[in-house]
């Protein structure tokens, strides 16, 4: 009876033993997992974790439209859309501080392109489903579609994401290796020997396989034509407005439109370095941007780069051309 009385005791303390066991493994592994994190952001060897790559989407190598479009306010009945580059954090911020009449003050995480976070409240729905889609743009009271300059654009990605010149830039080094080894791989020019940065002429030539291999709708939404954004299904005659940045008029319509006024747009980042431009950059700006150009040139301002060996520069995030470095 005696040892019927103590297998309960002795089953009970070894399973505590086992429990607090593991508990301890736990923490340790955590703690490892993120001394192992800090010390990859001060080598600027930072790369998405699994997880984030699910929750992300951006980082794997799938279409990237829907991580762009459809971004639906039910209750204003309105669409919009803005590609990464173009000033769609600006954007963003526009209409936050519009339909919720102050602005957003986070300086840091969570950024107000996170459209599904707390902060929103549910204001946005994300629709990825191509017939619903096409039903709300036909039912929306309003849709706006965010574009940019297709070649200042990439001068701009490239400056922003993959720059070596980190500090000229102010390019973002976190994230800087990863993106320019998926776009080699995209583009299938990665070797045992990739590199962590690219020269501007490098990242041409990459596009130029990406886009030659048709893989373009895989590049990260930084990179991601305009052709495989906002108008991938949906062109631009149908939308209510295809604006730049600086199509005031636009964004006070978009203002009226969420019950607001105004047109004043909340300024971000900028890089005003100078790049210059050769032939050959050139020449592979004009091959890779051909068919955004064909698609936008009735909704883009008249100016254009169109000349190699000047430097360019750009002067804020709403697109503005610095006149005395333009030259037709």
């Amino acid at each position: 009876l005696a040892q019927v009385q103590d297998s309960p005791r002795i089953t009970f303390h070894s399973a505590s033993m086992m429990f607090f066991v593991a508990l301890t493994f736990i923490l340790l592994f955590e703690g490892a997992a993120l001394r192992f994190t800090v010390s990859e952001l001060a080598n600027e060897t930072w790369k998405p974790r699994p997880h984030m790559v699910d929750a992300w989407g951006e980082w794997t190598l799938t279409p990237q439209v829907n991580n762009i479009f459809m971004h639906y306010m039910p209750l204003e009945k309105v669409v919009a859309c803005g590609c990464g580059k173009c000033g769609s954090t600006s954007m963003w911020a526009f209409i936050y501080e519009k339909a919720f009449k102050h602005p957003w003050t986070h300086m840091d995480a969570p950024y107000v392109q996170e459209v599904d976070g707390d902060d929103w409240a549910g204001k946005i729905v994300h629709v990825t489903d191509r017939a619903k889609q096409e039903e709300i743009m036909d039912e929306a009271d309003f849709s706006f579609a965010l574009i940019r300059d297709p070649k200042e654009r990439l001068i701009s990605s490239w400056k922003s994401k993959l720059a070596c010149e980190g500090e000229l830039y102010g390019t973002d080094v976190h994230t800087r290796k990863f993106i320019t080894q998926r776009l080699q791989e995209t583009a299938g020019t990665n070797t045992s020997q990739q590199l962590d940065c690219l020269s501007f002429e490098e990242f041409l030539e990459n596009l130029k396989v990406v886009h030659a291999k048709k893989n373009q709708r895989f590049l990260d939404r930084h990179l991601l034509p305009q052709t495989e954004g906002c108008f991938a299904h949906i062109p631009p005659e149908k939308w209510s407005a295809v604006a730049t940045m600086a199509d005031t008029e636009a964004f006070s319509t978009l203002a009226e439109k969420l019950g607001s006024s105004g047109a004043q747009i909340p300024h971000t980042h900028a890089s005003t370095a100078q790049i210059n431009l050769s032939a050959r950059a050139l020449e592979l700006l004009d091959e890779i941007t051909a068919p955004e150009y064909e698609l936008l040139r009735d909704y883009l301002p008249s100016q254009r780069i169109t000349q190699a060996g000047v430097y360019m520069q750009f002067g804020s995030i709403s697109g503005s051309w610095v006149p005395e470095l333009l030259q037709e």
